[in-house]
């Protein structure tokens, strides 16, 4: 073979290698290897017969008479031409056909069927895009359905809500009118138990003016005799030519019923009776205006308050509870304070009442005592050496309708409403009681009102 026909069975053979390669056929790239091992074989052939055409070649140009030498030669080169032209590389070449047409064929089934598979797979793909296709419509209304439900919800819901606030509000101000009443009504319930104490103070001034004024009726008719008889004398000494004797008798009968007069004592007598009438009518004046003080409506005026005057107003109404008991007032220097003066009176009022029922009529000692633990604020202490609050009960005191006393005694209000007056006010009702012991209440009042 030529050297144009080796380089061409080498390139169909790279050719071929390359399409082996790209299909991945195991039996083709066999055959390749056995085509591979049929041409080099060859080409050594081709290259051993091209070496014995160079010797006869140069046997030639050396001895050309030399007939046995070239004809050696020359037999050599055929022979070694018939070898190469006869290796087997034409087989090789079919198998290695044949194998990259099964290779082929199978290569296009399976493209074949890969592209039936890529159809399906693509079917599938569009029905799966034509459904989500679908469901984000389908979304898109629902969303579309729920935001319309949510906009109408969102306007009935603020309807109801608008209803809603205006029900609160009402039964707020209502619950408000219900707590003033509940508080005045609590005042109103303390003063009532407090009438019959009261009455026995009343009872002692009065007692007072009425003795002075039975004292004042008695003498009256003697006051009143001598004011006739002196009128008459004036009207003898006024009258012209009057009677001596006349005269002389009314100076005696005027002189003498004024000795009588001043025998007895009579002057200093009315005197001591106008006096002690004045003094029972200055006590009942003082009770029935603490008794204002306590019963008034204006529970939302605020004023400068001096809490000892409300202390001292505490103590009088109180006063029929607190006879048999002791009661210390240690007041220390302290300033005005913004309150509503019914509201905290009624507080010191409930604390002290409490106090004096907690507290044993024999020995039982009731200490009052103001500060001021800052700047700020006023500290007012009752405190007592009664029988204390249990460990248990104390945490619950302040709640509303809670009670120790006896049913019918007590409405569990007190407190609680003596808790929440301090607390609107800004400040703080504390308790420190053991048993046996005492209680001690604590009112924490700010000087000036809070900001609302």
């Amino acid at each position: 073979p030529s050297p144009a026909a080796e380089s061409h069975h080498r390139s169909a053979y790279s050719n071929l290698e390359v399409r082996a390669l790209a299909l991945g056929s195991g039996a083709v790239g066999r055959a390749l290897v056995g085509l591979r091992d049929a041409l080099d074989q060859k080409a050594a052939l081709v290259e051993r017969h091209d070496a014995a055409q160079a010797a006869v070649a140069a046997a030639e140009r050396a001895d050309p008479a030399d007939e046995a030498k070239l004809a050696a030669a020359r037999a050599e080169a055929a022979v070694l031409h018939e070898q190469a032209w006869q290796a087997p590389t034409g087989s090789r070449l079919g198998l290695v056909a044949r194998e990259l047409d099964r290779a082929l064929g199978e290569a296009l089934s399976q493209a074949e069927l890969f592209r039936v598979l890529l159809l399906y797979y693509s079917g599938i793909l569009l029905a799966v895009l034509a459904y989500v296709v679908w469901r984000l419509a389908e979304s898109r209304r629902e969303t579309d359905r729920a935001n319309a439900q949510l906009r109408e919800a969102n306007e009935t819901l603020e309807a109801r809500v608008a209803e809603r606030t205006r029900e609160v509000s009402d039964a707020l101000a209502r619950l408000k009118e219900s707590e003033a009443m509940l508080v005045q009504s609590e005042k109103m319930s303390s003063l009532g138990q407090m009438v019959a104490g009261l009455v026995h103070e009343v009872n002692t001034p009065l007692a007072y003016v009425k003795a002075s004024m039975e004292g004042l009726k008695k003498r009256v008719p003697e006051l009143g005799s001598l004011a006739g008889e002196t009128e008459q004398l004036l009207a003898l000494l006024s009258a012209e030519g009057a009677d001596e004797a006349q005269l002389a008798a009314k100076f005696a009968a005027v002189r003498a019923q004024l000795e009588r007069l001043r025998a007895r004592g009579a002057v200093e007598e009315i005197g001591r009776q106008v006096e002690d009438g004045v003094f029972g009518i200055a006590q009942i004046s003082e009770l029935v205006g603490s008794l204002k003080n306590f019963s008034r409506l204006d529970r939302s005026q605020v004023a400068q308050v001096d809490l000892h005057e409300g202390l001292e107003s505490a103590l009088r109404i109180a006063r029929h509870q607190l006879k048999t008991r002791s009661v210390a007032r240690e007041f220390g220097k302290i300033t005005r304070v913004s309150c509503s003066p019914s509201q905290i009176n009624q507080v010191f009022l409930n604390l002290i009442s409490n106090a004096a029922q907690a507290t044993p009529e024999s020995g039982g000692r009731i200490t009052v005592r103001t500060s001021m633990p800052d700047a700020a604020h006023v500290a007012v202490e009752i405190a007592d050496n009664g029988h204390g609050i249990p460990a248990e009960v104390l945490p619950r005191i302040f709640d509303p309708f809670f009670t120790t006393k006896p049913v019918g005694q007590g409405t569990g209000l007190g407190l609680a409403i003596c808790y929440r007056i301090v607390a609107n006010h800004g400040g703080e009702l504390k308790v420190d009681s053991r048993p046996g012991l005492g209680t001690r209440f604590t009112v924490l009042l700010p000087v000036a009102p809070p900001a609302t």
